[in-house]
């Protein structure tokens, strides 16, 4: 009598098949919000795990550091943990993740090529001053700044902005890139910039689609404008609804998991949510002149980039 076959695709652990690495505030919660719709791909359902920037750390490694202390203790730093978050894959579906932190941290891109050689890295880059008042933006937005000015950073006492990874040291992109181009084969690389992502969305995705090997004809729902930023305009409405307090926190401490999960991607649910955020917020424009003093300190790095990745970033320099 024949035996019959085990059912070797039940519980078995699945790595990613791509990452995306950052940078930050530049559209890497658009491209994860758009994967994730693709009937063949799986998305981490937590953005961010950070496993592979953080696996070899501990806590005593931040204890001068209260920032990276902070990313440390939310990120997932147990390779059980991390595999787990990928267990509802189906067999055919291609898997990834988003964290912003591996551009930038020191040990990501070898512990990456260590646990999966062949990962497709996905990289989406924004002018660096643009970036960083951005991210100023949203660190107002969950009353986290830096310091009360952006034109701070521009003074190399102000330790918080020189030395915090996601501020300063961020924007020097060539220095983090290069860790992955002398990592990995070129062809496994695949970098986008922020600007093509506003100006030709349905181009960029349908090229994403194509490197990690799906359908690219698929069509994702673009309408949802996500994670803006901006100072708040009345703290106790965003002491209700905004991000991480009020209704969102509760939602997050009393659902199930795998439900809050499903809740956060709701297409109906996101539209009212940013909606009544960006209702909330207001935005001042990026002073030009400002603008122009800080793009001088990334100016070399940015040639040196445009070499690298083989793109005219001339315009980012002014």
């Amino acid at each position: 009598m024949k035996l019959k076959e085990q059912n070797t695709n039940t519980n078995v652990l699945r790595w990613p098949n791509f990452v995306i690495i950052g940078g930050g505030k530049s559209g890497t919660t658009s491209l994860d919000y758009y994967l994730n719709q693709h009937p063949e791909i799986f998305m981490c359902p937590r953005k961010e795990p950070n496993f592979f920037g953080y696996e070899l750390a501990s806590e005593t490694d931040f204890k001068d550091d209260p920032s990276e202390l902070f990313y440390y203790q939310m990120s997932v730093t147990n390779q059980d943990e991390y595999l787990d978050l990928f267990k509802n894959a189906r067999p055919e579906q291609t898997v990834g993740e988003v964290s912003v932190t591996y551009l930038y941290h020191e040990t990501a891109c070898q512990q990456i090529h260590h646990h999966i050689s062949n990962a497709k890295i996905i990289v989406i880059l924004r002018q660096p001053t643009e970036r960083l008042y951005s991210r100023f933006l949203h660190l107002a937005r969950i009353d986290k700044l830096p310091s009360k000015n952006f034109e701070d950073c521009l003074d190399k006492n102000n330790t918080i902005w020189w030395t915090r990874n996601d501020l300063i040291k961020e924007g020097f992109i060539y220095k983090h890139l290069s860790k992955f181009y002398r990592q990995f084969p070129p062809e496994n690389i695949k970098v986008f910039l922020f600007e093509d992502l506003k100006k030709k969305p349905n181009k960029l995705m349908s090229e994403l689609y194509e490197f990690i090997g799906v359908d690219k004809s698929f069509q994702p729902d673009m309408s949802i404008k996500l994670n803006t930023s901006g100072f708040i305009k009345n703290r106790l409405f965003n002491s209700i609804f905004g991000e991480a307090k009020g209704l969102i926190k509760t939602a997050r401490l009393v659902l199930p998991k795998t439900f809050y999960a499903k809740l956060k991607q709701d297409p109906i649910l996101l539209k009212i949510k940013n909606k009544v955020r960006q209702k909330n917020l207001y935005k001042p424009q990026l002073d030009p002149v400002l603008k122009k003093e800080i793009n001088k300190i990334y100016a070399e790095d940015i040639k040196k980039l445009s070499r690298l990745i083989n793109k005219d970033l001339s315009h980012w320099l002014y």
